[in-house]
């Protein structure tokens, strides 16, 4: 059976006349009578010419990725991570409905699995700070965005030019479609709205529809019901959850940038930045920077970002705060002989949430400090690392806020003063990942703001 896409954001379905009322009620802004094949011509025909690519060598790498068809994400994943990008999708469904189904854990191989394992027995005050290679010596040759070199092709790209392998399907366009500009500049606008407060009076408020504030606190209190935690280290509270618009295109990169910023505003460090610059505006940044000979083999190895939905990672990260006057500390974790990347990673994580633990606000056995947020790549991917958690059997789990998914409905239940339902272990699997989850990937890449210059 034929299935139909919607031209403005990739959602499908088997039904014409679905995507046609989805467009109705989604996309007001584009068209909306007549057929739904009127619309997709238009479309097609209005970006024909404006944004098409030019033809790019092929790539059996292309395979690696999948594009999650879950109604409202359109991710583009690595096949080794939709197990887990799943997973949270079903446990933050299963937290709305209160239902309880285990999901998979995606876990490593079991040689991987024995050495996170083996490091269970150190104790967590014994830990030093570990530092692999810092990322201002590893981007002084080439940056490779936390993920593998690029593969050579028969059809070779230019000298220090990355491919699809390493900035997306979108590696090559020159700019992206209309659409999606106007999604990205248009819809995390502030805006009023009335809102019923715990007393029950109704009340203006000015929110940002893919921003959620004050989760830290929630997730402190909820790690401290789990009775298989020994102690739970989180940021500062100030630092918000921000999710992806729903338009096509992986924007990863530039939603962990804004939580960075979150805090980084609230807390004093960028006076000159009152309002959260949007993607376009991050980009034009990040090209300021390497004109500005900011880590600008960066422009040399992407060809450009600005306007397009070229993924970046933590050397455009680097290259964007610097250029704002923030200081920071950049550091690369990748497998060494005997040691994983992942509990090196692990290791400097911790012992940095317990250099601000003298400072932090305990609550039960979590403590909330005053430190930043970390920006956190790995292959694929990145998140905002925003906390720690050491179990009593000596496991540990970093605590992520993940731009791939918004902030489920019971936990805004709790951000309203209100009982939930759901289950502890859903409402606090999207915010965790594992020790055993991340030793499945072999290298890691974190950049820590240090404050403003």
């Amino acid at each position: 059976m034929a299935e139909h896409e919607c031209p403005f954001c990739g959602i499908k379905s088997t039904e014409a006349f679905v995507i046609q009322a989805h467009i109705e009620e989604e996309h007001a802004e584009g068209p909306t009578t007549h057929s739904l094949q009127d619309a997709v011509l238009a479309e097609q025909l209005s970006n024909k010419h404006a944004y098409e690519e030019p033809p790019v060598p092929s790539s059996d790498d292309d395979a690696q990725w999948t594009k999650c068809t879950r109604p409202g994400c359109g991710e583009y994943v690595l096949m080794q991570d939709i197990d887990e990008h799943l997973g949270v999708h079903a446990s933050m469904e299963d937290s709305d409905t209160g239902k309880s189904q285990s999901s998979p854990a995606s876990k490593s191989t079991a040689a991987r699995q024995a050495k996170v394992k083996a490091s269970h027995t150190a104790r967590p005050n014994d830990r030093k700070k570990k530092s692999g290679p810092t990322l201002l010596e590893f981007f002084s040759g080439n940056s490779y965005h936390g993920r593998p070199p690029p593969q050579r092709t028969k059809e070779a790209l230019p000298l220090g030019r990355l491919g699809r392998r390493e900035l997306g399907p979108h590696a090559f366009e020159k700019q992206m479609p209309e659409h999606v500009r106007r999604r990205l500049q248009n819809d995390a606008q502030p805006h009023r709205v009335n809102k019923l407060d715990r007393s029950g009076k109704l009340r203006a408020e000015t929110i940002v529809d893919n921003e959620t504030a004050g989760l830290i606190p929630h997730l402190a209190a909820l790690c401290a019901k789990d009775e298989d935690v020994l102690v739970t280290y989180l940021c500062h509270p100030s630092t918000k959850h921000i999710n992806k618009l729903r338009c096509d295109g992986n924007f990863c990169g530039y939603w962990n940038i804004q939580m960075v910023l979150s805090f980084l505003q609230t807390t004093g460090a960028l006076p000159n930045v009152q309002q959260m610059p949007n993607i376009l505006q991050i980009q034009d940044t990040i090209e300021q920077a390497w004109s500005n000979g900011i880590l600008s083999h960066g422009r040399r190895e992407t060809g450009g970002i600005r306007g397009t939905r070229k993924w970046i990672g933590t050397s455009e990260a680097t290259a964007y705060f610097t250029q704002l006057g923030v200081s920071v500390e950049a550091n690369s974790f990748e497998d060494q002989g005997h040691e994983l990347g992942a509990v090196a990673l692990l290791d400097h994580v911790e012992a940095y949430f317990l250099s601000g633990s003298e400072k932090a606000e305990a609550r039960g056995t979590s403590h909330i400090t005053e430190l930043a947020p970390i920006y956190f790549q790995r292959l694929g991917h990145s998140m905002t690392i925003v906390g720690l958690q050491r179990n009593k059997d000596g496991s540990r789990e970093l605590l992520l806020f993940d731009p791939s998914f918004e902030t489920s409905g019971a936990m805004q239940t709790l951000l309203a003063g209100k009982r939930s339902r759901a289950q502890l272990e859903n409402l606090l699997k999207p915010y965790r990942r594992s020790d055993q989850s991340l030793a499945r990937w072999e290298e890691f890449e974190i950049v820590v703001p240090r404050g403003g210059a």
